[in-house]
């Protein structure tokens, strides 16, 4: 079974929209919080540090996806279980499951990478194999 990390919330008036449901981009917004907070469950230093240290600047997504069953409303408080759903040579699956005690509200995936500044344009940025040190904290 895949390591998990929970990351709890409860739901602003600003994230729903006129319908006082949440507005689903929001969604991916705390997706990709409770991904960097998978990673500090894990240990894994801020990306700050990582880019200090090893020239990571972090973890960018590649594809995105969400499928959205129930909704939610400000006032809520909800949680988001985050795990590391496959592993490959520079990239991973995030899977993300939004609940509201037992009621799934959206499921998504982000592929990721793990990124560095290139060195032949600093403006751009470049995918670089997994950690291995990395992918085994988060195992």
């Amino acid at each position: 079974m895949a390591r998990s990390n929970i990351y709890r919330m409860r739901i602003a008036f600003s994230d729903c929209d006129p319908a006082e449901i949440v507005f689903f981009a929001n969604y991916f917004k705390w997706f990709d919080t409770s991904s960097r907070e998978f990673f500090t469950a894990c240990g894994i230093p801020s990306w700050r540090e990582t880019k200090a240290q090893r020239g990571i600047i972090g973890t960018p997504l590649v594809d995105v996806q969400g499928k959205f069953m129930n909704s939610a409303t400000y006032g809520e408080d909800i949680e988001i279980e985050s795990s590391v759903e496959e592993w490959r040579g520079k990239s991973f699956v995030m899977r993300h499951v939004a609940r509201r005690g037992d009621t799934v509200l959206c499921e998504g995936r982000e592929v990721r990478v793990f990124a560095i500044q290139d060195p032949e344009n600093p403006l751009r940025i470049k995918a670089v194999p997994i950690p291995e040190d990395i992918r085994a904290a988060c195992e």
